[in-house]
C-alpha cells in the first residue's frame, strides 16, 4: 500500500459493548468529559459513577443503553479533537444512536432522553424467560437462518445479520428451541444470548408503537460525515433518511454485513472500534480480512495516521455474538 494517510471509518459498539468502568478511560479528556458531564446534567445522577456498579449495567437494561451510547459519544468526540477525521460512522444496535449524535445528527440531550425512555419502553417486551435471541454461528449463517425462520415460522425473525458466519435469531423461547433443532441438523450451532430482549423483531411491535411519538419529537441535522444505518446498510448525510431508518430501526433487522461492506466502498481503508473491548471489529474483518482494524478503549489510542506499508495478517472468522444488540 502507498504511505499517505488512510481513510478511517469508526464503528460504535451496541450493547454488547457494555462494561463497567468503560467510561472512566475518558474521563481525563476535556471533550469526552464535557459529553459525560452533559449525560449527567440529562440523567440527574453521576452517571460515571453509576456505570462502574457491574450489577446495575448487568440488571438494569436503562444503565446499559445510555452508558454504551454516552461513552462511545465520548471516545468520538476525544478522537477527532485530537486530530480524527473519518470519512464514515455506523453503530450496532443501539451504537447507532451514538453515530448519530457522534456526527451531529442528533443532539447529544435528545438522545440520551429517548434512549433512557426506549430502554425503560423494552420492559413491555417479552421477558427474556419468554423470548430471547440467539446466534447462528458457522459458515453460510444467513441461508440457513433464513431457512429455519420460514421452517419454524411464528415470530421467529432474522434480528442481525452480523457477518457471513454469524446471524442472530430472535423469537419466543419455544420458536427458538426448534430453531436449534434445525440449526443443529444443518451443521452449524446456536448459541443463546442470555439476558436480551428480542428486539429487531415483530415482538417488539407495540414497544416501537409506544417511541413512534418521542421519534417524531428529535431536532435532526445533517452530520458531518455519512451515517450507515442498521436498516439499510447505506451511507448516508441526508436526516430525512437517517429519521426513517430510526423510525424502523427497533423492528427492522440490523444489517451489519452490509454495512462492513458500505465503509469500504465509501473508502474507508482503515477503521477504528469506540469500545473497551473488541465487539465489531471482528465482525468487519468476516467481510474484509486484511482490513486494519484498531481499538479506541481510550484517548491514549493511538489514532491512524499512515497506511500500512505491508497487509496485516488475515483475521480468522470467529463469530463474535453481538448479543443481540438492541
Amino acid at each position: 500500500m502507498s504511505g499517505g494517510p488512510p481513510a478511517v471509518a469508526v464503528v460504535l459498539a451496541g450493547e454488547a459493548g457494555v462494561r463497567a468502568g468503560a467510561v472512566d478511560a475518558w474521563l481525563a479528556d476535556d471533550a469526552a468529559r464535557q459529553v459525560v458531564d452533559e449525560a449527567s446534567a440529562v440523567v440527574g445522577r453521576d452517571v460515571a459513577t453509576w456505570w462502574r456498579d457491574p450489577l446495575a449495567l448487568s440488571c438494569d437494561t436503562t444503565a446499559a443503553h445510555v452508558e454504551v451510547v454516552v461513552s462511545g459519544v465520548a471516545g468520538y468526540r476525544s478522537l477527532v479533537a485530537r486530530g480524527l477525521r473519518p470519512v464514515v460512522v455506523a453503530g450496532h444496535g443501539v451504537g447507532e444512536y451514538a453515530a448519530l449524535v457522534a456526527t451531529g445528527a442528533l443532539p447529544l440531550d435528545q438522545a440520551v432522553e429517548l434512549v433512557h425512555w426506549r430502554a425503560e419502553l423494552l420492559s413491555l417486551s417479552p421477558r427474556p424467560s419468554c423470548a430471547g435471541m440467539a446466534a447462528v454461528v458457522g459458515p453460510g449463517a444467513a441461508g440457513v437462518a433464513r431457512t429455519v425462520v420460514a421452517d419454524v415460522g411464528g415470530a421467529l425473525a432474522v434480528a442481525s445479520v452480523d457477518g457471513p458466519a454469524q446471524v442472530v435469531l430472535a423469537g419466543a423461547c419455544d420458536e427458538l428451541a426448534r430453531a436449534r433443532e434445525a440449526v443443529h441438523a444443518a451443521g452449524l450451532d446456536l448459541v443463546r444470548l442470555p439476558g436480551r430482549t428480542a428486539c429487531h423483531s415483530p415482538l417488539v411491535e407495540t414497544t416501537a408503537r409506544h417511541l413512534a411519538a418521542a421519534l417524531a419529537d428529535l431536532e435532526w441535522s445533517e452530520p458531518d460525515v455519512p451515517v450507515v444505518p442498521n436498516a439499510d446498510g447505506r451511507p448516508t448525510r441526508d436526516p430525512q433518511q437517517l429519521a426513517r431508518c430510526l423510525r424502523a430501526h427497533l423492528t427492522s433487522t440490523v444489517q451489519w454485513e452490509a454495512t462492513s461492506r458500505a465503509l469500504v466502498e465509501a473508502g474507508a481503508t482503515a477503521v477504528v472500534e469506540v469500545a473497551a473491548v473488541p465487539v465489531l471489529g471482528p465482525l468487519v474483518r468476516q467481510v474484509h480480512p486484511d482490513l486494519p482494524v484498531h481499538l479506541a478503549a481510550g484517548p491514549g489510542t493511538p489514532i491512524p495516521t499512515t497506511s500500512p506499508t505491508t497487509s496485516p495478517e488475515p483475521a480468522t472468522a470467529v463469530p463474535v455474538p453481538t448479543g443481540g444488540d438492541s
